[in-house]
């Protein structure tokens, strides 16, 4: 009789009951809850399609239940059906084999899947979160899903055995008591797992505090009834996903224990704790009969040396780093999320800004948003072509020719319009895309100085500005040598700017990347000399063959003594050094006429031309 049910899978097509359904709608909801992921599913495989056989109701969920893809499409779930594997996948995007599936057409761009069977190994379909943004699981949202799936498969086990029993118990009476205890068994599994989650749902496993819905319950049962004002501070260890990057999970885990210690044996009277995440921290405290400010105060400085020692892990010596926002009830938010929302707005000003602590205001979220907006616009300006060069001329001093062109980097987006390089480019050193972008503006330099160099002459060159980010790069000189193979470029045609910041990292690295650099003959300018930590040791010590003066001093020429004497001195300084002297930002013919006489080597300023597109310059300087 096994071997006929086996072989005929009838209950391969059996309609899932209502019951199992709320089961499994709830175990969806809560994958949603726990992983704050918009779309979570379980689907189920058909003949010739995969259907949506249960999926949370997030805003953001494009899915519903009955929803379907035809099995010939380029589909996640059908590859974690084939493979009976894992998939993860962070960004599909950025993935040649999975950046065109259904999924990524409605914004879903991250996937993490789990294949889902019968008890006899036959595939049901499959369990999956997906995010519409990049996003790289947790062990905890990996290990959540993991026994998600089990209780998936233990309800499917479940109808499973009750479908083989109403085809055996006519026959074997004997075998319905075996099922019924295996069914029984199965039950008390679920109903165990049940209670874990329900703990799950309201504590943290790791620390024992409540998280952030036993948090939510706790504000509506204790704020809101009151009249009195509220407290909510959010705690964030800024540099926890730095610690666990460098020194290791266990090492994090450690830290997020040690601050929930801290704060339990802080002992502090109306204080409410709970851990919002390993690197969050929420406290709620409520005015009684004393100061809201004096006691929040005391409360902050209280944190503040509970969290200052320096703390020791398996030969590591580590100094937290943490910042904290604070949003006030009721007249920051009247109801949790938005007290919670703008806590949090407050803690990443404090964190942008390197403050210890910041109080909420309303002008907070108006700049926070036009960050947010410039931060998720500058991710496609790469992939959008939004990204281009402008070039300024160089001329000699002497003779007043055309000698060359510093590149700069310009950025117009439909939405934002034109946005400076000062404002967009500490963003994008932020997010990580400097390197990215780094090569982006070498390619097209170079491309567009050996087009240049064909109509001009040999000698013109480009400036370049590197960021200290890209001399991190291991393959940074590399990629620049055969840059110049591929465009057939002179390395002696290309100059490299650097900004005295540099000197502020391991000097001895950058030391050798720069000495690379020199070696295959292209020339390297220190730029905005004079207004950081330039000094001659630097410039003995680097190769460099330009310096250029800050357009600070050349400005007030004209009306300051003291620049005066401060340019002529760098001019005399770097012909000592056998240095080329660049004077940024001459806006007139006396600022020239002071360069040339004191001694200068090359003009660059709105006197001589203001940057302009490839093909503005190339009408304007290199036609002419």
């Amino acid at each position: 009789m096994n071997n006929l049910v086996m072989e005929n899978e009838s209950y391969s097509k059996l309609e899932i009951p209502a019951e199992i359904r709320n089961n499994w709608q709830g175990l969806i909801e809560h994958i949603s809850e726990i992983s704050s992921i918009p779309t979570s599913l379980i689907m189920r495989l058909q003949s010739d399609n995969i259907e949506v056989c249960a999926t949370n109701k997030h805003q953001d969920n494009p899915y519903r239940v009955g929803s379907k893809e035809a099995l010939n499409g380029n589909l996640l779930c059908k590859e974690v059906i084939h493979t009976q594997q894992p998939l993860i996948v962070e960004n599909v995007l950025k993935s040649r084999i999975w950046r065109d599936n259904p999924d990524a057409k409605l914004g879903l761009i991250s996937y993490y899947g789990l294949p889902v069977n019968w008890p006899t190994g036959k595939s049901f379909g499959t369990i999956c979160m997906l995010n519409i943004k990049e996003h790289s699981y947790t062990d905890s949202q990996l290990r959540s899903l993991s026994l998600f799936k089990t209780m998936v498969e233990n309800s499917l086990t479940i109808l499973y055995q009750q479908h083989v029993l109403e085809e055996k118990v006519a026959l074997r009476t004997s075998e319905l008591e075996q099922v019924n205890r295996r069914l029984a068994k199965a039950l008390n599994k679920h109903a165990a797992a049940t209670q874990v989650i329900h703990h799950q749902k309201y504590r943290n496993g790791l620390t024992g505090l409540p998280n952030i819905h036993e948090l939510e319950k706790y504000f509506h049962e204790k704020i809101l009834p009151s009249e009195n004002k509220a407290a909510l501070i959010h705690l964030r260890i800024t540099n926890l996903t730095k610690i666990r990057d460098n020194v290791g999970l266990l090492c994090s885990q450690h830290i997020t224990c040690y601050v929930a210690d801290r704060l339990k044996a802080l002992s502090l009277p109306g204080v409410y704790f709970a851990l919002l995440s390993d690197d969050d921290f929420a406290l709620v405290y409520q005015q009684g009969d004393d100061d809201l400010a004096i006691t929040l105060t005391a409360i902050i400085d209280s944190l503040f040396i509970a969290l200052s020692e320096t703390i020791h892990f398996q030969g590591n010596y580590i100094s937290l780093m943490r910042s904290m926002g604070i949003s006030i009830y009721p007249q920051d938010g009247k109801n949790f999320l938005d007290l919670m929302h703008c806590a949090s707005v407050a803690a990443s000003e404090c964190q942008t800004h390197q403050r210890d602590y910041q109080i909420f205001d309303n002008t907070l979220k108006a700049e926070l948003m036009d960050r947010f907006q410039l931060e998720s616009q500058l991710t496609h300006a790469l992939v959008n072509d939004e990204l281009s060069l402008h070039y300024q001329p160089l001329f000699d001093v002497e003779n007043e020719k055309l000698i060359g062109a510093e590149a700069l980097l310009r950025w117009h987006n439909p939405l934002l319009g034109v946005v400076g390089p000062d404002k967009f480019i500490p963003i994008a050193e932020e997010l990580g895309m400097m390197i990215e972008i780094g090569y982006f503006v070498l390619r097209s330099a170079i491309k567009q100085l050996a087009c240049w160099q064909k109509s001009h002459h040999d000698d013109f060159f480009v400036a370049v500005n590197l960021s200290p980010l890209q001399l991190e790069d291991l393959a940074l000189v590399d990629k620049i040598e055969e840059l110049l193979k591929t465009y057939k470029v002179s390395a002696k045609s290309l100059e490299i700017e650097i900004t005295e910041n540099v000197f502020l990292g391991e000097q001895e690295d950058t030391l050798k990347v720069l000495k690379r650099i020199n070696a295959l003959g292209i020339r390297i300018a220190l730029d905005d000399f004079g207004t950081g930590y330039s000094s001659l040791s630097y410039i003995h010590r680097f190769p460099f063959s330009t310096v250029k003066i800050d357009r600070s001093f050349i400005s007030s020429l004209n009306s300051s003594s003291v620049n005066r004497h401060l340019v002529t001195a760098i001019i005399s300084m770097a012909t000592a050094f056998d240095l080329k002297v660049v004077a940024e930002g001459i806006e007139d013919k006396e600022q020239a006429n002071f360069v040339r006489d004191a001694g200068g080597h090359i003009y660059q300023g709105y006197h001589f031309g203001r940057p302009v597109s490839v093909t503005a310059f190339s009408r304007q300087y290199i036609q002419s």
